[in-house]
């Protein structure tokens, strides 16, 4: 078991992943870094996740940057012991096939999506990331295991912002908006999803569709959401 702080990177981009890491508590980001300085966060992972499969078995350097979005306590298993299963159990091996298909779609389309896509975009399928991150299971197909109507995203707005690939500025209009939409509630210091049922089949739906507009307005936005919520 190992802790590790908010803002604490546990895997950098181009580092070698050492061991298949199982998240206890908290949230990490996945990224790729860019040479401006800023970065496209393609996943969150929450509580009972793995991650790192990908450059561990390809024995790679990572490809992603991993930082932990809040304090995080994770489980770590040896890189020579996740092999050593990888080539030694049928059933291990084909999960593990499975999750890096699915990922590599999955991170595939949010890249697409986060760098060609409009502020309000980049705001819905950023906060769209939280709701599939705590939720359990959502880390692979189907997501399941929902644990109630509403969610609340443990993390400070300015780091939400910075998931979403957008100014602090940006992001307090956007989430205002939506708040007053009723998809949203501000706390003190969180943010809390309401229908997160519809918020996960927004995601899933928009990331299959790769949005053929990639410039939608908030307004667009909205009824798609209002689309899935009725479904």
């Amino acid at each position: 078991m190992t802790a590790y702080d908010a803002g604490e990177v546990i895997w950098p981009k181009g580092g070698q992943v050492a061991a298949w890491t199982y998240i206890v508590s908290g949230l990490v980001g996945a990224s790729v870094p860019l040479q401006e300085g800023s970065c496209i966060h393609v996943n969150v992972y929450g509580r009972r996740t793995w991650f790192g499969e990908e450059a561990l078995l390809n024995r790679y350097p990572s490809c992603l940057e991993y930082v932990c979005l809040t304090p995080v306590r994770a489980v770590s298993i040896p890189a020579e012991d996740t092999l050593a299963a990888f080539h030694s159990e049928p059933d291990f091996s084909r999960y593990i096939a499975l999750l890096m298909a699915w990922r590599s779609r999955q991170n595939s389309e949010m890249i697409v999506l986060m760098k060609q896509g409009s502020p309000p975009l980049r705001v819905v399928m950023g906060l769209a990331l939280f709701a599939e991150a705590l939720n359990y299971n959502s880390s692979r197909p189907p997501t399941h295991g929902l644990e109630g109507p509403s969610l609340e995203i443990p993390v400070k707005q300015s780091v939400i912002a910075s998931v979403c690939g957008v100014s602090r500025g940006v992001f307090s209009e956007l989430v205002q908006h939506l708040a007053a939409a009723g998809w949203l509630r501000v706390n003190y210091a969180t943010l809390e999803l309401r229908s997160s049922e519809a918020w996960l089949r927004f995601s899933r739906t928009q990331r299959q569709a790769r949005m053929g507009v990639t410039k939608p307005t908030l307004e667009e936005l909205l009824l798609l959401m209002e689309e899935a919520a009725k479904v």
